[in-house]
């Protein structure tokens, strides 16, 4: 947990598993006790996954990734660090809904392979 200007910086995982070809649909709410998501990232379990993979994203009702965005351009890895990667957003939280639209067109996985996609949402909270 970092604190910085009076502002806790903390995530929220989005965690969804996809199979090969499959479209994947996620609706949910950011925590309540958040008050702004600045960021956000992915991590694939197979990185295989990411050619031909594509995303997209609303927070509160505000697309912010639009239809067709490569995964890879979001996807987190070991040798990068998380500000690097991380799409910078100014959404408001507190219980907004989110929705993820995901796209797996992967070439580099067998027919029934299967795969988990975590999206991290980088949260803040006012602590003043």
């Amino acid at each position: 947990m970092e604190v910085q200007d009076n502002k806790i910086k903390k995530l929220q995982v989005v965690k969804f598993e996809v199979k090969k070809g499959e479209t994947f649909e996620f609706n949910g709410n950011t925590k309540t006790e958040h008050d702004r998501i600045k960021g956000m990232f992915l991590r694939l379990s197979n990185q295989q996954a990411l050619p031909g993979s594509t995303l997209r994203a609303w927070i509160d009702d505000t697309e912010i990734i639009p239809d067709d965005t490569e995964v890879a351009l979001l996807h987190h890895n070991d040798d990068m660090s998380i500000k690097d990667v991380t799409f910078p957003v100014n959404e408001k939280a507190k219980n907004s809904p989110i929705r993820i639209i995901y796209k797996d067109d992967s070439e580099n996985l067998a027919v029934n392979d299967s795969y988990h996609v975590r999206v991290y949402l980088l949260a803040e909270v006012d602590n003043s």
